[in-house]
């Protein structure tokens, strides 16, 4: 038998049509013939069945949890995301708290330049100055600073967190005046989730304005000059730096003068 004819009945001898003299013909070729052969066993092999309706359920199932966990993986982290910009948020805003003369007071001292326990001179309140030994006649002279005196209920209620101020000396018609803007805040966090047990710290309970550094310099070139105290209102100062001489003086017009004079 020839290959051209064996191939020609390999389809009706696979599906059992032939009849058994030409099936004998057909089995005999393909036993001396690899090249048919080959052909008979890639006919007869088995071809995989189409998936089945709930084999394609299983993998869409799969496919779709798939795309929900990594849906929710996004939405988990922008979620956190934006949780923690809004706490970082909440927590750096400030706003400005209305100024209010019962609480919110100046206070003019005196400082010493008296040796310290280590026999350094150096700066301290007159009052301890005056219980150091061997203090004799030293150099001494005037500080201002904001004073917050609060009551438990009224710092409950005022939510404070903060004290800035800014100042400069500017010429004003000829005449050298010191300008000082200072202003109490406190965070969009603390006007929303209050907490009644944080106690104000010295620096917001006693903010000292006097902007030369003492330390151990006796400051002999120091000389007073006048000053002008005021309370503005404002969420930023910083913005202040940004402004000529003159219009950081015209601050003044949107501002409470708190204290004047020479010092």
């Amino acid at each position: 038998m020839k290959c051209c004819i064996a191939t020609d009945l390999l389809p009706g001898y696979i599906d059992g049509l032939t009849s058994p003299e030409t099936n004998e013909e057909i089995e005999k070729h393909l036993e001396s013939c690899d090249a048919c052969n080959t052909i008979y066993r890639q006919m007869t092999a088995v071809i995989p069945s189409e998936i089945s309706e709930k084999e394609h359920e299983v993998d869409f199932l799969k496919k779709l949890k798939g795309r929900m966990h990594r849906k929710f993986a996004a939405v988990s982290l922008a979620t956190c995301a934006v949780l923690i910009g809004t706490t970082v948020f909440l927590q750096k805003y400030t706003i400005p708290v209305p100024y209010d003369p019962d609480c919110m007071t100046m206070e003019r001292y005196e400082i010493a330049y008296v040796p310290n326990s280590f026999g350094l001179r150096e700066w301290q309140y007159k009052s301890d100055a005056a219980e150091s030994e061997n203090s004799g006649e030293d150099t001494s002279m005037e500080k201002i600073r904001f004073v917050l005196n609060l009551s438990i209920e009224k710092q409950k209620a005022l939510k404070i967190n903060n004290f800035t101020s800014r100042s400069r000396t500017i010429q004003r018609d000829g005449k050298t005046v010191r300008i000082v803007y200072y202003c109490y805040t406190r965070t969009l966090w603390n006007s929303l989730f209050p907490d009644d047990s944080q106690a104000l710290n010295s620096l917001i309970n006693e903010g000292d304005i006097y902007e030369e550094s003492f330390g151990r310099n006796a400051n002999e070139d120091y000389q007073p000059i006048p000053r002008e105290i005021y309370y503005l209102p404002m969420r930023n100062l910083d913005k202040l730096n940004r402004l000529s001489d003159e219009e950081f003086d015209a601050q003044k017009e949107a501002a409470r003068l708190v204290w004047s004079g020479v010092i």
